[in-house]
């Protein structure tokens, strides 16, 4: 049995037989564990880790933690191990060489089907003496996927499908570790359901408002349950906003949301994702993203919206295998 859901969970077979019901907006149930939220986001957004740029010793030491946490959560490796290796060839024809660090949290009953929640560990480095911490990009993400991990295996949570946890490394560089694992891992690809990405969910002190954006979700739910999903984010004390802002980045450029983090990746599979964030904010990129000033009240918030959201999808989505990759186009 399933435990702890939140009852408007329950309520599924009902509104979907009456769908000219307008559907009740939920209120947000706080289950995650914020003191260890707190606590992974404090060290991956460090000094000790100078950053967390690919190819460097924070970012191995990145790669140490984010082990050290899986196996105590009991998270298994994927393919039996937990770091998936890559390398390229820099901008000064330099190699450099990565680590995605990818686990799996088997399903209830056995099936071949994913859901994928990804995370982006590694940031920009330093410059000088300037650590650029990326405590919002994106040590917020990868510490919610975390808590997220570890609400469902102290809770033995029944899921539908097995979740494959990928922290990618190289985001920074032109998606590089999400490319290479897409690339070493192509038979995949047909049993993956969704992807779920998560960078930038705490924002600045001024940061008040978590943002999604999705494509492919309207062909892979059928249009009950799809409404429903969608509406879920409108929670009473926490509303979740469609889509970001055209604000400009640092550089004056106008930012594509599509291909703005992970998530592009799988879309250029033909795979639909939900992308959650908080949008560009004056921290961005700068020194200035680090812990202290981070919302972390904001970080919190969307951490628990994306664990209802997930668990939400893990029970709408069918493990009917059915085409839907026709109607999307790139």
């Amino acid at each position: 049995m399933i435990k702890r859901y939140c009852i408007h969970y329950w309520c599924l077979l009902l509104l979907f037989g009456c769908q000219t019901i307008p559907l009740a907006q939920p209120r947000l149930t706080h289950v995650i564990d914020e003191n260890y939220l707190f606590a992974c986001f404090q060290y991956l957004a460090s000094d000790q880790l100078t950053g967390r740029k690919v190819g460097t010793k924070g970012n191995l030491q990145a790669q140490k933690y984010l082990i050290t946490q899986l196996k105590q959560l009991n998270i298994k490796p994927f393919n039996r191990h937990y770091r998936h290796s890559f390398s390229y060839i820099n901008r000064s024809d330099q190699p450099v060489y990565g680590n995605n660090i990818v686990g799996l949290l088997p399903a209830y009953r056995h099936t071949e089907q994913y859901l994928v929640l990804t995370a982006h560990f590694d940031h920009i480095g330093k410059q000088g003496n300037n650590i650029y911490n990326g405590a919002d990009d994106n040590a917020s993400g990868s510490a919610a996927i975390l808590a997220i991990l570890k609400y469902l295996t102290d809770n033995n949570l029944q899921l539908k499908h097995n979740i494959l946890v990928i922290f990618t490394d190289g985001e920074e560089s032109n998606l590089k570790g999400i490319k290479a694992f897409i690339q070493q891992n192509q038979p995949l690809m047909n049993q993956i359901k969704v992807n779920v990405n998560l960078d930038m969910l705490a924002g600045s002190q001024d940061s008040q408002r978590l943002h999604y954006y999705s494509k492919g979700l309207t062909k892979l739910l059928p249009p009950s349950e799809r409404t429903y999903f969608f509406q879920q984010h409108s929670y009473q004390n926490f509303p979740v906003i469609k889509g970001f802002k055209r604000q400009l980045s640092i550089n004056n450029q106008r930012i594509n949301w599509l291909k703005a983090s992970d998530h592009y990746a799988f879309y250029r599979q033909r795979i639909p994702f939900i992308y959650y964030g908080v949008g560009v904010h004056k921290n961005y990129h700068t020194p200035s993203d680090n812990y202290q000033n981070a919302n972390k009240g904001l970080l919190a918030q969307s951490t628990n919206v994306i664990y209802h959201q997930l668990i939400l999808l893990d029970q709408l989505i069918s493990n009917t295998s059915h085409n839907i990759f026709d109607h999307m186009t790139l």
